[in-house]
C-alpha cells in the first residue's frame, strides 16, 4: 500500500478518476488505449549492464541471466546514411523499447521508444523520447507480412518486424545510426521498481486516483491476457503482473473506493504496481505530461542509486537482467562504460515538441486512431544537435533544446491528446 508522508496538511479535493458507474468501468477497460510508457526501466536495464561491466569477470556473471539477440549490423538492413550522420566512436546511440506485453515476452507494441546516447566526449547521458504516436514511413522487411511500406504510428515497427524494423524506421526516419538496443516487457515492470524498493513521487490528488483508476484497468489486462495465452496454449512458465487490494491507495476517510473516492495531493512511496499505474496516466492531461512523469520515476530511481555500494550494485543488476533483452555483446557494453568514471549529467527531449516542430497537428484516421503528424527529417535534426552538439550540422540553428523542452512541451497544440493509443489500422484488417 503508498505510503503518504504528511508534512503539511490540506485541503481535501474530491477527484476520483471514475464519475458514474461500473459501466463507466467496463468501457474504460475496452478502450484500445493501453499505453504504458516504461522508459525508465528500459534506460536503467541499460545503465544496470554498463555499471557491471567495469570489470570482465563481474560482467559475465552478470550478464549470465540477460537474453541477447543478433540483429543485422550492416547501414542498409538497418537504415543507415552514412552521408547524412556525424561519426565519433565516443558517441554510441541505443534504441530502448518498452514493449506492450503482458506476460513474458519481448513482442506488441513499442510504446516506449527512446534513444539513449551514450556520450563519452561531452561525458553526458541523453535521452531522446519519440512519443509513439508519431506517424511516420514503416518501410522494411516484417515477420509475416512481406516488405512493408506504409505511413502508420511509429511503434507498430515492432510489433510486425521486431527490433530491426523498429530501428531501421528510427534510423530511416530521424537520420540516426542506431545499431543496437535493449527492450523490456511491460510486465516485469512492477518488479524492477520494487527491485529499487519503491519510489517516492510528489502527487497531485487527481493523479492519486488516476493511479487507482489504472491499477484497476491493469488488472482487467493481466486476465484478457492470461485467458488469450490459455486459448492459445501458451500460459505456462509466463509472468504476469498481480494486482492486489493492497496496491491501491486509500482515499482521505482510510479507506478504498475506487469510484467515489477522494484523495489528498503529497508525496507518496509507491511499489512497483503503484509506479507502473503512475505511469500509465494520461487520460487527466496528455501524452506529453506522461513523459515528464517518466522522467520524474526516472529521477526517483537515481536517487536511490545514491551511497550505493558495490555489493548493492552487483545484487540489484542480478535481478533486473533476466528482465531486458539486447543485441550488446560484452565488447559493447565495455566501450561504453568511461562514461561511469566521470561526473557525467542527464539530458532529455521529446519528439515532437510544437516550439521546434512547428508543422505538427493532431490527426485521427478513418478508424479514428489518433495520429501526430509532422515532418521527421526536420526533427531529426534537432536530435542530431541534440546528440552531437558542436560537430552537428544543425547546431547553429538549433544548440541544446533540452533545456526549454519539459517546459514547452506541455504547452503543445498536441497537448489535448485524446490517442486511443494501442492498435495500429495499417495491416490490421
Amino acid at each position: 500500500m503508498a505510503r503518504k508522508n504528511i508534512t503539511n496538511p490540506g485541503e481535501f479535493e474530491d477527484v476520483s478518476s471514475y464519475s458514474s458507474s461500473k459501466e463507466y468501468k467496463k468501457r474504460k477497460k475496452n478502450r484500445r488505449g493501453r499505453a504504458v510508457l516504461r522508459g525508465i526501466a528500459i534506460f536503467f536495464c541499460l545503465i544496470f549492464i554498463l555499471c557491471g561491466s567495469g570489470l570482465v569477470y563481474v560482467s559475465t556473471n552478470l550478464l549470465s541471466g540477460l537474453t541477447t539477440t543478433s540483429i543485422a549490423k550492416d547501414d542498409d538492413s538497418l537504415g543507415i546514411d552514412p552521408t547524412n550522420i556525424v561519426m565519433d566512436d565516443n558517441i554510441k546511440n541505443i534504441a530502448l523499447f518498452g514493449v506492450d506485453s503482458r506476460n513474458g515476452n519481448f513482442e506488441g507494441l513499442s510504446d516506449v521508444i527512446m534513444v539513449l546516447t551514450v556520450d563519452n566526449k561531452h561525458g553526458k547521458i541523453k535521452m531522446t523520447s519519440i512519443l509513439r504516436d508519431s506517424e511516420v514511413l514503416i518501410e522494411g522487411d516484417s515477420y509475416s507480412q512481406g516488405y512493408l511500406s506504409y505511413t502508420d504510428k511509429i511503434n507498430v515497427a515492432y510489433r510486425y518486424g521486431g527490433p530491426e524494423l523498429a530501428i531501421r524506421t528510427l534510423n530511416r526516419n530521424f537520420g540516426l545510426d542506431i545499431r543496437d538496443y535493449v527492450t523490456i516487457n511491460f510486465a516485469n515492470m512492477a518488479t524492477i521498481v520494487d527491485a529499487f524498493g519503491g519510489v517516492d513521487i510528489e502527487l497531485t490528488a487527481e493523479e492519486v486516483g488516476a493511479i487507482n483508476d489504472n491499477l484497476w484497468a491493469l488488472s482487467q489486462e493481466v486476465e484478457d491476457q492470461k485467458e488469450l495465452d490459455m486459448q492459445n496454449g501458451t500460459y505456462e512458465n509466463q509472468t504476469y503482473a498481480e494486482i492486489t487490494s493492497e496496491d491501491y491507495i486509500p482515499t482521505i476517510n482510510g479507506d478504498i473506493n475506487i469510484m467515489y473516492g477522494e484523495y489528498e495531493g503529497g508525496m507518496y512511496h509507491l511499489n512497483g504496481n503503484q509506479a507502473v499505474a503512475y505511469g500509465r496516466i494520461r487520460y487527466i492531461d496528455s501524452d506529453y505530461k506522461r513523459v515528464e512523469r517518466q522522467q520524474t520515476v526516472f529521477s526517483a530511481l537515481i536517487g536511490k542509486l545514491e551511497g550505493m555500494g558495490m555489493g548493492d550494485y552487483t545484487n540489484l543488476i542480478q535481478q533486473l537482467m533476466p528482465y531486458c533483452e539486447t543485441s550488446l555483446d560484452l565488447t559493447d557494453i565495455i566501450g561504453m562504460t568511461p562514461i561511469l568514471f566521470t561526473d557525467f549529467s542527464i539530458s532529455s527531449i521529446s519528439v515532437p515538441n510544437a516550439e521546434y516542430e512547428t508543422d505538427l497537428f493532431d490527426n485521427n484516421d478513418s478508424s479514428g486512431v489518433y495520429h501526430m503528424i509532422y515532418d521527421p527529417t526536420n526533427a531529426g535534426k534537432r536530435i542530431s544537435s541534440f546528440i552531437y552538439e558542436e560537430d552537428s550540422p544543425y547546431w547553429s540553428e538549433y544548440g541544446d533544446t533540452s533545456k526549454k523542452d519539459a517546459d514547452t512541451a506541455s504547452a503543445s497544440s498536441a497537448s489535448g491528446d485524446t490517442s486511443s493509443g494501442d492498435e495500429s489500422t495499417g495491416l490490421e484488417g
